[in-house]
């Protein structure tokens, strides 16, 4: 009947409606994370979330030439993905969160043991600092022993010195 061709229509309608209104409200409160795209071969750009959990992305290290840790951007594939990530790796929960940080060049001399007598080099080494933050530069006190000379060359010489590091400065 002509009536109830009317009511499959509306019936069809309203749930097209429906769908539109479900998608709309779910793609505006979907998680959005920095990350390379499937197939790995683009660069990374934001792009939706499958799983809403949260975005991964790496942190500042100052002790390797890129001055940042070799966690990728990009969501979590679940709750465990976010539990296991500490250290060198970030996790957060607002869109884009997981951008990688701004960093700026600066230079610390090397540092050869001759004897007794520690030396700085003449090549410094290129560090990476946080951009609007102080780079800090390690250099060995008289006491340092030879033990130690793999914490004042190359990118080992970059970023502070421990606290607790007696022979150090």
């Amino acid at each position: 009947t002509p009536a109830g061709g009317s009511e499959a229509v509306v019936s069809t309608q309203s749930t097209g409606v429906a769908i539109t209104l479900f998608g709309l409200v779910s793609t505006g409160e979907a998680l959005k994370c920095i990350g390379t795209p499937a197939g790995g071969t683009e660069a990374a750009a934001d792009q939706f979330c499958e799983m809403e959990i949260a975005c991964l992305g790496p942190v500042f290290d100052g002790s390797v030439a890129t001055g940042i840790s070799d966690q990728a951007q990009e969501c979590a594939a679940d709750a465990a993905a976010v539990t296991a990530c500490t250290g060198t790796c970030a996790s957060c929960t607002e869109d884009n969160c997981n951008a990688l940080p701004a960093l700026t060049d600066y230079s610390c001399s090397p540092y050869t043991l001759d004897g007794e007598t520690w030396a700085a080099g003449d090549t410094a080494v290129t560090c990476k600092k946080e951009t609007g933050t102080h780079g800090f530069c390690k250099t060995p006190k008289t006491t340092a022993v030879a033990a130690d000379v793999n914490k004042y060359t190359g990118q080992a010489v970059c970023m502070k010195c421990p606290e607790d590091d007696a022979n150090c400065f």
